[in-house]
């Protein structure tokens, strides 16, 4: 299965029985897995999952609940991929504590800037968090030898692309990396000074002489870089599981 089994998400090769025919390492750490498929999945989901998987002739992808080992209820994205009668299916784990946490945190921190000096301890510690978790909403994922992943969680501002644009660069380097792909599907909102900073960081990268990909541009965000003045000049791809075959 060459880099497959280092796959950053589980990644399964079925046959057209959806029997599983080889899976990689992370898969083996998340799910207890047995011969087929649908043993993973919620049984209320058999038909769904079915449905998903049923079309054996090109790419599919939807929502199933899936019994992990720590959850019999864990809610994931899948996106199958069928060639030659074989499916490759990429399952990500839906998970919007992150931005959850981060708004949470963002009303603090404007409601401690406007009170006295006796809670400026306080506030400086929610402006830690606040960072912490603009660091941990923009990791970097190898994905294979020659691509990495970039999925970036919460609103597009300034201070996401300020805040992790040196490490995504020195890792973008250091790794010998050919393509860089960003995946939007856990973008929120758009800032004008978010787009030109996330723009100047694809500059660099081009710079560098690789190639940054963008993935899962939701319909408020082409709205927004459709009316943009500072739009990247980049290939879009609709999945993950494109960018993921691209990338083999």
């Amino acid at each position: 299965m060459s880099d497959l089994k280092f796959s950053p998400q589980p990644y399964f090769l079925l046959d057209s029985d959806y029997n599983i025919l080889e899976f990689s390492q992370i898969s083996s750490e998340t799910f207890s897995i047995g011969d087929k498929f649908l043993d993973l999945v919620d049984w209320e989901s058999h038909a769904k999952t079915k449905s998903i998987l049923g079309n054996k002739t090109g790419r599919a992808e939807g929502e199933l609940i899936m019994k992990t080992k720590e959850s019999p209820y864990a809610l994931f994205d899948i996106s199958v991929n069928w060639n030659e009668s074989k499916g490759h299916v990429i399952c990500i784990e839906k998970d919007h504590r992150l931005m959850e946490l981060e708004g949470i945190v963002e009303k603090h921190r404007k409601r401690l800037a406007d009170t006295n000096i006796e809670l400026l301890e306080k506030k400086e510690l929610v402006e830690k968090t606040l960072f912490e978790i603009k660091s941990l909403s923009c990791p970097f994922i190898r994905l294979t030898k020659s691509a990495a992943l970039v999925p970036l969680f919460g609103n597009l501002d300034h201070e996401l692309i300020f805040q992790n644009e040196q490490r995504v660069l020195e890792k973008a380097q250091e790794g010998g990396y050919q393509e860089v792909l960003f995946d939007f599907n856990g973008v929120g909102e758009f800032t004008i000074e978010g787009v030109e900073a996330f723009v100047a960081l694809v500059k660099e990268l081009q710079m560098m002489g690789l190639q940054p990909l963008i993935i899962g541009i939701k319909p408020n965000h082409a709205f927004y870089l459709n009316n943009s003045k500072t739009v990247p000049d980049v290939p879009y791809l609709n999945s993950l599981s494109k960018a993921f075959k691209r990338s083999i």
